[in-house]
């Protein structure tokens, strides 16, 4: 008797796909089961395994032990649902776009893209008048001046024109030209210069000056409102101040006029351009000087008088010209008259008047000369 086959149909197409997906479906979760140490399904088992319900004591144990179970089933739950596995994904995305500029930090330490960066946050910090900002990044030696005025804006802040960075192994300089509002361009540049570090590119020595302050026939009180250090001293002790211009406090004898109370700070230093200079009373007094000098000399001859022919009668001396005047010291002005024999032989000379202040410039004394050129 032959045995009969049995009748076989071949499954569809739908079928073997949804088979196939069950199967992947059924690999995954056993996957991941192994992974969160998940045995099987304890629900799964037969009840004529189960032991004997446990006293209070072992049902606590076995509550503590279920707990750890509970919470990777619950993972489990978790991993399948699409909308959280979404969720994870997008926190991964986000988590990678942080910490990419992180990377990109840490990857730019110490590169010349940096150097750059930081050479050019610290001129702008500078031209925005950020000085703070300025003066964190590039600290002045305050055992070599005094650092009390950095943060003081200046009426007028530079403006800085550098050229690309010169390096040399962990040491870069960047050359800058510096050119101030209404007092032009500095004869010279002013050298930042940068050190690469464990951290990348800082600011070893930056753009601020430090110089002695120079002022003549004035004291000075103050720069741009603030007081001056107290222990400065005036052409002596050097300042640090950022290029620009600022405006000085200064006050000066009454024969005196302050023509500019402005100070230029550039890259060779401090400069009054503006200073103190005789006053109308002051130059009378002077011209006075030089024509008694002159008449004098044409009476008695003495040492160090030009040569004067006496006075004829109706012959007259006369300060013709104010000629010029500056200071050659701290407390010590020279002005030139310029003095004519009037009704006569057309005779004159330049007489050189030096007025020489006390110490509090309330006096002087006149000391008239003629020029040794």
């Amino acid at each position: 008797m032959s045995e009969r086959m049995p009748d076989f149909a071949m499954p569809s197409d739908e079928e073997v796909a949804r088979q196939r997906a069950e199967a992947e479906d059924a690999a995954r979760e056993a996957a991941m089961r192994a992974e969160l140490g998940l045995a099987g399904d304890a629900d799964a088992q037969p009840s004529a395994v189960r032991r004997d319900e446990p006293d209070a004591t072992r049902r606590d144990e076995a509550d503590a032990a279920e707990r750890p179970v509970t919470r990777r089933r619950r993972a489990l739950a978790l991993a399948r649902n699409p909308l959280v596995a979404f969720v994870v994904g997008a926190g991964l995305v986000a988590a990678a776009f942080v910490a990419v500029p992180a990377i990109q930090r840490q990857s730019e330490a110490g590169s010349l893209a940096e150097l750059q960066r930081v050479a050019d946050a610290y001129v702008q910090a500078l031209e925005t008048g950020d000085l703070e900002t300025a003066t964190r990044m590039a600290p002045p030696d305050d055992e070599y001046g005094d650092v009390s005025l950095l943060d003081v804006a200046p009426v007028e802040g530079a403006s800085y024109e550098c050229r690309e960075p010169s390096v040399d192994d962990d040491v870069a300089t960047v050359s800058c030209a510096v050119t101030v509002p209404g007092l032009g361009a500095s004869s010279a540049p002013l050298r930042m210069r940068l050190v690469r570090g464990d951290a990348g590119w800082g600011i070893e020595t930056g753009l601020a000056v430090a110089s002695p302050l120079f002022v003549a026939l004035a004291e000075v009180d103050g720069i741009a409102g603030e007081p001056l250090p107290d222990g400065l001293a005036i052409g002596e002790d050097p300042l640090w101040l950022y290029p620009g211009s600022y405006e000085l406090d200064v006050t000066t004898s009454p024969r005196l006029d302050v023509v500019d109370r402005t100070l230029a700070v550039l890259g060779d230093g401090f400069f009054w351009f503006g200073g103190a200079q005789p006053g109308a009373e002051m130059r009378d007094e002077l011209q006075a000087a030089a024509v008694d000098y002159v008449a004098a000399c044409a009476e008695t001859a003495a040492v160090g008088c030009p040569a004067v022919e006496p006075l004829a009668p109706g012959e007259r001396l006369e300060a013709v010209s104010d000629g010029y005047s500056s200071s050659i010291g701290e407390r010590d002005l020279v002005m030139g008259v310029l003095v004519r024999r009037i009704g006569g032989a057309p005779d004159q000379w330049t007489i050189e008047v030096r007025a020489v202040f006390a110490d509090d410039l309330q006096s002087y004394v006149v000391v008239p000369s003629i020029p040794a050129f």
